[in-house]
């Protein structure tokens, strides 16, 4: 089997876990056969998928569902309360930090002026105040697994390199590992738009829909059209 087989081999693995997490996740409490059926996963993947959730502390066993005539199917949720992140969101003149747990309950919340006007303002800026909102929060935080970092302006989701923010001198400002380095903890940035799209469609309005379309206007609260038919 040469490297790029390998490496497909390893992204199926990863694309099915996340597939099973996001289901428990999204119907928990749910048997493991209940999982198998909906991701249409055989089971004996499922079982694995979930003993190895199960190990990381990332899912829990909650409960024996009624009997059926055979072994009672026990119910997985996911553990939501050890894990955390943070999510930031820098405007033109503040910056907001918000703590959750993996269910997406927030936890803590801060708002701040912060005026900047190029890169090196921008990253000490968030640094410095992003320090401080985690040294006052320390207590609410058993395991710190991301930080998430939303701005306007255009933004590359995969590298979390900044190319261009309004009125901002940037010059491809890779935020993403600059935040990584300082601590410790995956990162990911985002253009603010794009980070409101996907917040709707994990927690919000598009839950449960596969097409939506956000509309932001400055200043006014976003609206999520839902799409039923699709275009080309």
């Amino acid at each position: 089997m040469n490297g790029g087989q390998i490496g497909n081999v390893d992204l199926v693995k990863q694309l099915n876990s996340a597939a099973v997490y996001r289901l428990i996740d999204q119907q928990g409490p749910i048997s493991r056969i209940q999982v198998a059926d909906v991701s249409q996963l055989a089971p004996a993947s499922v079982t694995k998928i979930t003993r190895q959730l199960l190990e990381r502390g990332l899912i829990k066993e909650v409960a024996q569902q009624a009997s059926t005539g055979g072994r009672r199917a026990i119910s997985l949720t996911t553990a939501v309360e050890p894990f955390h992140s943070v999510a930031v969101r820098l405007g033109r003149d503040y910056i907001s930090f918000s703590l959750y747990d993996l269910g997406g309950k927030e936890l803590a919340f801060s708002h701040k002026e912060l005026y900047y006007s190029d890169q090196n303002e921008l990253s000490e800026g968030l640094i410095i105040e992003l320090r401080e909102f985690l040294k006052e929060h320390s207590p609410k935080i058993e395991q710190l697994i991301a930080i998430g970092v939303t701005l306007p302006g255009l933004v590359n989701p995969t590298t979390g390199v900044v190319e261009y923010v309004p009125n901002t001198d940037i010059d491809k400002l890779e935020l993403a590992d600059l935040v990584k380095q300082h601590f410790k903890v995956e990162c990911f940035v985002g253009n603010d738009v794009r980070g409101l799209a996907l917040a709707e469609h994990y927690f919000g309005a598009s839950r449960d829909c596969q097409d939506s379309i956000l509309v932001s206007v400055h200043r006014v609260p976003a609206q999520v059209l839902s799409l039923t038919a699709k275009y080309s």
